[in-house]
This record gives C-alpha cells, structure tokens and sequence, in this order.
C-alpha cells in the first residue's frame, strides 16, 4: 500500500477528525502522516487495505500523543538555542 495513496490520506482525515472532536485540537495531518511512516511502519507497511485502515483507525489516542511526546523531545535534543531565537525575541515578557 502506497502510502500517498487516496486511502491512506482519506483515513488520516477521518482520524483526524475523530481525534479533533475528542478534544485533541492540536494533533495534525502531518503528525499523523509521519507517525505511521517513521514509526509505524518503519519496519513493514500494510499490503492491504483493510489493514491499512485497521491501523489507522483503531490506534489509541494515547500512542499518538505518547509518540508526539518522545517526537518532540528528540526534536528539542537536536535544537540550539538560536532555533528558538526568534520565539524568545518576539514574546512579551
């Protein structure tokens, strides 16, 4: 299964959404997209559709924010402080 494929970006829509209206507003396509593609299925993809879909919408809320979670942590390790430059420049305090 291609993972640009119409199925696979229609079911991460529809588990965008189902996630969006649990509350978890600040989850995105492309968080969802790059979870199943590094980490999900880092190792094998689904072959079949109905896997495919499987995955996507049975997957737990609290693996996706456990995952976001150790995502951005990785992502802080690999920053320097001028990364966060602009942020600190712009903010009112």
């Amino acid at each position: 299964m291609n993972e640009n494929s119409q199925q696979f970006r229609l079911l991460l829509t529809l588990k965008l959404r189902q996630l969006h209206n649990g509350g978890l507003e600040g989850i995105s396509y492309d968080d969802l997209y790059r979870m199943f593609t590094t980490h999900i299925w880092k190792n094998q993809k689904p072959t079949r559709l109905s896997d495919l879909a499987d995955q996507v919408l049975n997957i737990k809320d609290e693996d996706i924010i456990r995952w976001l979670a150790v995502e951005s942590k990785i992502q802080g390790y690999k920053s320097t402080l001028d990364d966060f430059k602009v942020l600190l420049d712009t903010e009112e305090l």
